[in-house]
């Protein structure tokens, strides 16, 4: 028997348990990851303090060299843990470090234990019996080895229960949870590591190896069609069974030649699918090669020939093949998702395909060809509800592209999606692409905090609330995973141009670039970039270059007449804005906020406040991000700005 310290710190209504190593809301244990404890823990004890970044790395991490990020995405943790989004408890001090302001009271009680001890072959086991309450605590160390990074298996709870009931046999048992835990050492970390990570896949686009361009779609297709079957696989709201690389991600290798184990390295994956199209007297022969990264071993290749369109099942049967190569063990629920079919029409489902191969870049001429190759495919199947789907995903990029009013755009983007759900209502994809406009139209940023990452915005949230590190380090994760995605990338440039890191903008956006030429996103944003830096001449062509791309729409002239303002270039930017007005005059919509942009280049700060309130009530694109954006830099001191912000209920 001997008496031992419960030491706990005592806060608002929580309580962070030092000897059980848990963080407690009243009697509700708040879930934490070992390090982010530690974190709190640090800050607690130093409370009132400003603690450096650097200070609370080196204390959570002695001996590792780790980036900011971790130490980020230990602090989101605690903080969701505390329910302190807005950082009343731990705040932050730009560029310092952080601040626990809470007092927090120290309180230490003695109780009185049974300890068991057996040491076999250097592993020293204690199993401890706190008489108090009766609940047993474990802990065991093996080398420097600590239960929690075997993930406390439940079976040696179990052990160690029946060895707490038959106290007489504890050194049998004590010599068994040894082997266990030497076992564990040895094996569980590689084991875990395959249990918990799912393989990966990248389906990359399928050549079209026929010389007959009007066959692009039917590649296009399949690449798609494969990437949605396998990707259905996946429950939502639960660990992932097969990790799928998204279309936008693998599309940067269209066109390219490039091995495709190759592809697979630079993607991170551990497999790949590799399709080739070849024609020969109307007959469409489709091969594929199932591809294993680490070795560039061929695991399975298949080969079908058809006559005219490619059929619904040859998709279906590929990604079964490539299931069962993969050793998945399907259910019969995650079977059917694999091989459900949303349409019996071969033609709808070509049409559907042909619309998908545009959507993603986003440009008006290709979702105005994207918008009627799905309308073709209502018109042909008025039952298949994939295309009303991406109706009102077009619909509402219109808004948030500044092509659109948002409130019109989102009304129209809302019916599509109701009639998607009337002929399919298990399509969860739908209720998230509906949260959207909790962001761009009603910012209800309480709403979106409650519903986390389920609104498909909160990183847009977390950016719109100033919260640009936690919004950093998840696209970085994100990045981490789909490196050749150039839309990821361009967003990590966007947080680091928020953050006005400057440089390493510049440097994301070059490489968004590179991946796709045409990204216009990352034109658009490397010019305001460059404008920020004086690099004027520079601007002004990444300008011209999204206007080029996005066919002169309004809001890329916008930019446009900004970057000449700011440069001096004055009549060119009032040139423009003469344009925009007249096009507004004709009954195109302009965004406000495009004209506000401008009269802030020209130093016109009452009217660009005017023009502000007009994108207030309109809700133009881009005014969520308000707190963040640096073209406002020369209105913040001005109590006009603050006015809005409280207005628009962000943090000022």
């Amino acid at each position: 028997m001997q008496k031992i310290a419960h030491q706990t710190h005592s806060f608002d209504d929580f309580t962070l348990d030092l000897t059980r190593g848990c963080l407690l809301r009243g009697t509700e244990e708040m879930k934490l990851r070992p390090k982010s404890f530690e974190a709190l823990k640090y800050l607690i004890e130093h409370q009132g303090q400003l603690v450096s970044k650097a200070d609370l790395i080196k204390a959570v991490w002695p001996d590792s060299f780790v980036t900011d990020d971790s130490l980020v995405q230990c602090l989101m943790e605690v903080r969701r843990a505390l329910s302190d989004e807005a950082q009343q408890i731990i705040k932050t001090v730009p560029r310092r470090g952080y601040i626990f302001d809470r007092e927090a009271h120290e309180n230490g009680a003695f109780t009185t234990q049974t300890v068991y001890t057996e040491e076999v072959e250097g592993v020293h086991v204690v199993l401890e019996e706190e008489e108090t309450n009766g609940h047993e605590a474990i802990e065991t160390k093996a080398q420097g080895e600590k239960l929690s990074d075997l993930h406390k298996v439940s079976r040696v709870r179990r052990l160690a229960g029946t060895i707490k009931r038959h106290k007489i046999a504890t050194a049998t048992a004590s010599v068994a949870l040894a082997a266990l835990v030497i076992a564990g050492v040895v094996f569980a970390k590689p084991l875990l590591t395959w249990w918990f990570k799912p393989p990966s896949i990248a389906v990359l686009p399928f050549v079209n190896a026929t010389g007959d361009a009007a066959l692009d779609y039917a590649g296009d297709g399949l690449t798609g069609g494969l990437i949605q079957s396998l990707s259905q696989i996946n429950a939502p709201s639960k660990l992932p069974r097969l990790l799928v690389a998204p279309l936008f991600s693998v599309s940067t290798f269209k066109g390219r030649d490039i091995d495709p184990r190759n592809a697979g390295r630079e993607m991170g994956v551990d497999f790949v699918l590799a399709g080739r199209i070849t024609q020969s007297n109307r007959v469409l022969t489709v091969r594929v090669e199932l591809i294993k990264v680490s070795d560039g071993s061929l695991v399975w290749s298949n080969q079908n020939s058809q006559y005219g369109l490619l059929s619904m099942e040859l998709s279906e049967d590929i990604a079964q093949g490539v299931v069962q190569k993969l050793s998945l063990r399907l259910s019969d629920e995650e079977r059917h998702r694999l091989t459900k079919r949303y349409t019996q029409n071969p033609a709808a489902y070509e049409a559907y395909l042909r619309g998908e191969s545009l959507f993603w870049t986003f440009t008006p001429a290709s979702m105005r060809k994207s918008a009627e190759y799905y309308q073709q495919a209502i018109e042909l199947d008025p039952n298949f509800p994939l295309p009303y789907i991406q109706m009102g995903g077009l619909d509402s990029m219109q808004g948030i592209l500044g092509l659109k009013p948002m409130r019109e755009s989102f009304q129209k983007a809302n019916e599509w999606w109701v009639k998607a759900l009337q002929r399919d209502d298990s399509l969860q994809s739908v209720s998230v692409l509906m949260l959207v406009q909790k962001f761009w139209l009603e910012w209800d940023w309480e709403g979106i905090e409650r519903l986390g990452h389920r609104t498909g915005v909160y990183n847009d949230y977390l950016t719109a609330m100033g919260r640009l590190d936690e919004a950093l380090a998840n696209n970085k994760q994100w990045q981490a995973w789909v490196p050749t995605a150039a839309l990821v990338t361009s967003a990590v440039g966007t947080d680091l141009y928020f953050l006005h890191r400057y440089d390493e903008a510049i440097e994301q956006y070059k490489k968004a670039i590179t991946l796709d030429p045409d990204n216009w996103p990352a034109h658009f944003y490397l010019s305001f970039t460059y404008s920020h830096k004086g690099m004027h001449e520079e601007a002004i062509a990444e300008m011209n270059r999204t206007a080029e791309l996005q066919e002169n729409a309004p809001l890329s002239l916008a930019g446009l007449g900004y970057v000449y303002a700011v440069a001096g270039h004055r009549d060119e930017a009032l040139k423009i804005l003469n344009q925009l007005q007249e096009r507004a005059g004709r009954g195109e919509y302009v965004s406000p906020l495009g004209i506000a942009f401008i009269h802030i280049g020209l130093g016109n700060r009452d009217e660009a406040f005017t023009w502000l309130d007009r994108a207030y009530e309109d809700r133009s694109s881009g005014m969520s991000f308000l707190k963040v954006e640096p073209i406002y830099e020369p209105l913040r001191s001005d109590p006009r700005f603050t006015n809005l912000l409280r207005r628009m209920h962000l943090p000022t």
